[in-house]
């Protein structure tokens, strides 16, 4: 059965998943911020056959994620490198990692911590609202259509309908806070 693409989704998930949603994506992008960069590395910490590893290597390469760097001229040999795309990449999987220590480890110590580079200490990870800097909860936020959603107003309104449930009430409060 042919995977599904969202290459055209109007839905940065579904198109982030293009890239990120197989399951040996994230692990290679993994491995590199653990410091492994060439294919026998990889291997050995996921085994993950050789066929498999070759083609998400390629893959996260076109897309830009991973750069290939030669290490070796006779036989060629190349080393992989997360790029900025590919750093971007890995900020999701640092969110996961609470998750999995919280639903996965919650009895157990983490079994891999993360440390900051200019201090060596222990850091964890947390989603944060980019303008506040405040800790951001999933059951605080809703969604609604951004410049580029395509589709009718019927379409959006269906789509979104706490957004415009919530326009509606703001539009219907007259300045002092009293209904109109």
């Amino acid at each position: 059965m042919e995977r599904k693409t969202f290459e055209r989704s109007p839905c940065s998930v579904a198109r982030s998943l293009a890239v990120l949603g197989d399951w040996w994506n994230p692990l290679i992008i993994r491995e590199c911020l653990l410091g492994v960069h060439r294919f026998d590395g990889f291997q050995r910490w996921l085994g993950i056959g050789r066929n498999i590893l070759s083609r998400r290597l390629t893959l996260l390469e076109q897309e830009g994620v991973l750069e290939r760097r030669l290490y070796q001229e006779r036989p060629k040999r190349y080393e992989y490198y997360l790029t900025a795309k590919g750093y971007d990449a890995a900020t999701l999987l640092l969110a996961m990692m609470p998750f999995g220590e919280r639903w996965y480890f919650e009895s157990e110590p983490p079994p891999v911590m993360l440390y900051h580079r200019d201090t060596d200490k222990p850091v964890r990870p947390l989603l944060v609202d980019a303008e506040t800097g405040q800790p951001l909860d999933p059951k605080d936020v809703y969604s609604g259509p951004g410049p580029a959603f395509p589709g009718s107003e019927s379409l959006r309104r269906e789509r979104f309908t706490e957004f415009y449930r919530r326009r509606e009430q703001t539009e219907t409060r007259a300045p002092d806070g009293d209904q109109v």
